[in-house]
């Protein structure tokens, strides 16, 4: 079975750019523009199996979406910019942390290891 990930990024392009890595790798990718639509794939019957977010999302901080969530969720956090604070508000939500701009081959690492984890 393929593993479901979800993109959450208020950015078109970041979200296309994350959907075509993963896919390529031979993930099922569902991408949300907000924290909003990211929640409502979140509390799906099947959610996902790891999620991937922007820290910045509007009105919004990337970060809600793992705190709302009832079940703990592998996740990569994501942000332009650097800031001891919210790395480490994401490691106390069990997230690992990634700076923009994303390398695929070390996303992609991380994403491996988060699903062998889950496996």
């Amino acid at each position: 079975m393929r593993h479901k990930i979800l993109v959450v990024d208020d950015e078109d392009g970041m979200r296309g750019f994350l959907s075509t890595i993963l896919t390529r790798a031979g993930y099922d990718v569902v991408v949300a523009e907000s924290v909003k639509t990211g929640r409502a794939v979140l509390d799906e019957e099947v959610p996902p199996d790891l999620l991937i977010t922007d820290v910045r999302l509007g009105d919004f901080n990337g970060l809600q979406l793992l705190a709302m969530r009832p079940l703990p969720i592998p996740a990569i956090v994501m942000t332009g910019f650097p800031d001891p604070a919210l790395e480490a508000q994401a490691r106390q939500f069990g997230a690992r942390f990634l700076l923009k701009p994303i390398v695929p081959a070390g996303l992609l690492t991380i994403v491996e290891e988060l699903l062998r984890d889950r496996s």
